[in-house]
């Protein structure tokens, strides 16, 4: 399956609901400002996502090779036992919404125009989700994403960037030397169906997480994924929020 782009996605922010969840009810001086800026971010957004569907061919007891790539978790590869083919995907909030939140000085300001991006990305995944849900056939959809648990780090983002090809030129989400992905509110990850239901935070111990999505469950490492490297989930990757990514 080629990539496919999904882009002249509607962007409609909602400035008193925007207003209501930022908890700025108290702030009536900023009120008049605050609208005109989102106003302003729903002019300049721009979310978009690319995908790919891929045959999955699996390789040994902690790997999986995806469209010539090769993808090193234990914990992936017992998620994919089931699936023969899997999505890999990249969705983002757009350069331009980015730069435009990092030019404002005023930390109210930057602070609305830089969740004026999470929204647009979460507007992104909402329509990744309605394409990519229908080519997936199994009783759950589940997606992990690079960086996310200790078992599947970051450096596994250089695959999964080759694998889909020319993501900068498509979307314009490049990566970093050290893996992190420019525009900041971007996502990435491989998406697949289960007989099973999984999130990332079944095997994340941080009780404080408002997050989360499912309980932490230890003997899941004992139980399914022996061999895994028992690491902590690094929630400035989380793809496990309720009301954000998927």
């Amino acid at each position: 399956m080629p990539l496919t782009v999904i882009d002249s996605i509607p962007f409609l922010p909602d400035a008193d609901k925007m207003a209501e969840r930022l908890k700025l009810g108290g702030m009536q001086s900023h009120e008049q400002e605050v609208k005109e800026l989102v106003g302003l971010g729903a002019r300049i957004g721009a979310p978009r996502a690319c995908y790919a569907m891929y045959d999955v061919e699996k390789t040994g007891d902690a790997s999986v090779i995806i469209a010539g790539q090769c993808f090193e978790s234990r914990i992936l590869r017992v998620n994919l036992q089931y699936s023969d083919k899997a999505v890999l995907f990249v969705a983002t909030c757009g350069t331009q919404l980015e730069q435009w939140a990092e030019s404002y000085r005023d930390m109210l300001l930057r602070w609305v125009a830089e969740e004026l991006c999470e929204e647009a990305l979460r507007t992104g995944v909402a329509a990744l989700d309605q394409a990519v849900n229908p080519l997936l056939d199994g009783e759950y959809n589940v997606s992990m994403n690079p960086g996310s648990l200790e078992d599947w780090p970051l450096v596994q983002q250089k695959p999964l960037f080759e694998a889909l090809g020319d993501v900068t030129g498509t979307i314009g989400v490049r990566l970093t030397e050290s893996f992190l992905m420019r525009p900041r509110k971007s996502v990435s990850g491989i998406r697949f169906s289960s007989p099973k239901p999984f999130a990332n935070c079944k095997l994340c111990p941080r009780q404080d997480c408002q997050s989360r999505r499912m309980p932490f469950h230890i003997k899941s490492f004992e139980q399914e994924y022996a061999g895994a490297r028992h690491g902590v989930l690094y929630d400035q990757f989380c793809y496990c929020a309720p009301d954000s990514y998927l």
